[in-house]
């Protein structure tokens, strides 16, 4: 297990993989980019931190079926655990957690390590959120896992209330042990990786419209929860039902750009 420790400098240098898909035609051949990375966050769950991490205490709107109440949220043996079960919760009938930073983060590797829920209808999550409640457009970077299907995981990206989601295989059950999920966001793009393994690229299309990439800072967060009245996409939660998720560890690291011609 990692010790907790905040602001440490890493002189971790990565060098950018190929990409596997974008939306723009690009030609990086001849163009060779890393990125000097700075350890901003890391939370390995010992005990909840309300320094950094509120518990999120109030009811969204649809497709929710549940509310958010801070005792959903658990710590033990450096997990953090997420219940969702039938339970009333800000009027409604199920109750969950939500898991996010009162700072704002913006370019960097975003990264976590969990146990997603088995149970059908639920989707366990890992993402960057800023919107309107926070007084800016609804951009987001979200790495899901839907239980309808555990053996897949969904990547997307908001950027001003439009989302980009993309599907792919894992090789694997999410929701059989804890896997490490994360994604570099830069001004030109955003890759997702899981096990370090690089899945998806969408780069920047530099064009005013919303299918260009996020870039208002977002909050971290994470969270599990029952969707309703959306079925085709999340599948029918079993009403009376109790799941959970497990978090090991969350890490963002900032990062400076350096490029040179190959």
């Amino acid at each position: 297990m990692f010790t907790r420790f905040f602001f440490f400098i890493s002189l971790t240098l990565f060098t950018a993989c190929g990409s596997s898909s974008s939306s723009s035609s690009k030609d990086t051949q001849n163009i060779k980019t890393s990125e000097l990375y700075t350890t901003a966050l890391f939370d390995d769950f010992n005990y909840n931190d309300q320094t950094i991490w509120q518990s999120a205490d109030w009811a969204n709107g649809t497709p929710f079926l549940n509310a958010w109440c801070p005792d959903q949220i658990d710590f033990n043996k450096s997990i953090l655990t997420i219940s969702l079960q039938q339970k009333d919760c800000h009027s409604r009938s199920y109750a969950s957690g939500e898991y996010r930073t009162y700072n704002t983060y913006k370019y960097g590797r975003y990264s976590t390590r969990f146990q997603a829920s088995e149970v059908n209808g639920t989707i366990t999550s890992f993402f960057t959120y800023t919107g309107p409640v926070e007084g800016t457009e609804w951009d987001e970077i979200d790495i899901e896992i839907i239980a309808k299907d555990t053996t897949k995981v969904q990547f997307n990206y908001w950027r001003n209330a439009q989302e980009h989601p993309k599907v792919f295989d894992l090789g694997f059950d999410a929701s059989k042990e804890m896997h490490t999920y994360s994604f570099i966001w830069h001004k030109d793009y955003i890759k997702y990786y899981v096990d370090e393994k690089l899945l998806y690229t969408v780069y920047e299309n530099h064009l005013e419209d919303n299918n260009s990439l996020p870039v208002n800072a977002g909050k971290i967060m994470i969270n599990m929860w029952a969707a309703t009245g959306i079925d085709q996409w999340s599948g029918s939660y079993p009403l009376g039902t109790t799941s959970t998720a497990k978090y090991d560890w969350v890490k963002y690291e900032s990062f400076e750009e350096q490029t040179s011609e190959l």
